[in-house]
């Protein structure tokens, strides 16, 4: 709600409505056909344990990716601020992907061990596959591409950006025991945003 907000308020009712049925529509059609051809994350499965669900997807992950990839595109926004006009929205949609991604390193193992969706094969990095993490770079870029956010709420995004990276890192380091989970994440996550926060203070 937070994030839809903050896009209403920047970019008036309608572009925002437009950007959040564009991002709930895409990431949940990546979800259902996901789970039922393994691409492009990787062979899994839901569980019921979040309701309600739709075509055996719950409704809370497209909201996943509606509240975290604004906040991805506005940390991609100022690191790409001095980037040269040829370059800039390459560069910005590959970081774009990467912030997004970067959060799932805290999701999917915490998601994995709580039993709200199941992985088919084992992978390396807390029983997940590499593949699920090329399918969130892909599905990221995606959806940025076909909307090509511009003029951004980037302070206020970037704080939200900010405040799930220190909620995620003393979630699993702290309160749920996933101590590894939360120094990837955290390395990952954090780097990126600090990296934003220095940009945002560089002189131009």
């Amino acid at each position: 709600a937070l994030v839809c907000i903050l896009l209403w308020k920047a970019w008036g009712a309608v572009h925002a409505l437009r950007v959040t049925v564009i991002i709930l529509t895409v990431s949940w059609a990546a979800e259902v056909i996901g789970s039922r051809t393994g691409f492009p994350f990787g062979a899994y499965s839901y569980t019921d344990m979040l309701e309600p669900q739709v075509l055996y997807v719950p409704l809370q992950v497209p909201l996943g990716w509606l509240m975290m990839l604004p906040p991805a595109w506005a940390a991609a926004a100022v690191l790409t601020q001095h980037v040269k006009p040829g370059w800039k929205f390459p560069t910005f949609v590959g970081l774009s992907a990467l912030a997004m991604t970067a959060w799932d390193l805290f999701l999917d193992p915490m998601m994995v061990a709580w039993g709200v969706w199941v992985w088919d094969d084992t992978g390396i990095y807390f029983g997940i596959p590499w593949t699920n993490y090329l399918g969130w770079l892909l599905v990221s870029a995606l959806i940025t591409v076909l909307v090509r956010p511009e003029e951004l709420p980037l302070l206020p995004l970037l704080l939200v950006y900010t405040t799930m990276w220190l909620l995620n890192s003393a979630g699993l380091g702290i309160f749920w025991g996933m101590p590894g989970a939360a120094a990837a994440g955290c390395f990952v996550m954090g780097s990126l945003t600090i990296l934003a926060w220095r940009a945002c203070t560089r002189p131009d």
